[in-house]
């Protein structure tokens, strides 16, 4: 490969990244500005008799078959945000953002309802224990690794100033 060439494969490699270095964010970015909004729907769910009934019968199945009933939902809404991803880079953005929190209730709600009640079941399995030990580990080093890019401080500042902005609007329009 000639020099120019290498040159060329370089910026074209550095390109690559750095737009996967901006996906990875963008989507840890909507992670966390979209997960607050479910956590009191997951408590509120979480005590209703109907809710627990079913989480006491999930408990009660077989590991493999917790892993059944988690892989379903699972499955169908993790490629759902990817898709809602796409949806919104191609200019769809309410077509993406419907798709998107509607994969966020599916894997919010139901995913981590299915888990919680199956967690101590599924750890049972092996090679599920292993996998969740290394996806949560590799999660924490992605987040990690985000928080310590220039776009992650961009973030927080954007979060910080408009955090700001509603303080100002709420204390000077009295709500709160």
């Amino acid at each position: 490969m000639s020099p120019r060439e290498s040159t060329r494969a370089h910026g074209l490699r550095r390109f690559l990244l750095l737009g996967a270095e901006a996906l990875i964010i963008f989507y840890l970015t909507l992670d966390a500005l979209v997960a607050p909004v479910f956590r009191p729907l997951i408590r509120w769910l979480a005590k209703l008799r109907f809710v627990i009934r079913l989480e006491h019968l999930v408990a009660e199945l077989p590991p493999y078959g917790i892993l059944a009933l988690l892989a379903i939902p699972f499955a169908l809404a993790e490629p759902a945000k990817v898709y809602a991803l796409f949806l919104f880079a191609t200019g769809h953005e309410l077509v993406g953002i419907t798709v998107f929190v509607l994969a966020y209730f599916v894997s919010f709600v139901v995913v981590e309802r299915v888990y919680s009640a199956g967690r101590d079941k599924l750890r049972t399995i092996g090679w599920f224990a292993r996998l969740m030990d290394w996806l949560f580990a590799f999660r924490d080093r992605l987040i990690a690794w985000a928080k310590s890019t220039e776009a992650w401080a961009f973030f927080l500042r954007v979060k910080r100033r408009g955090a700001d902005i509603l303080r100002r609007l709420r204390l000077r329009f009295g709500l709160g």
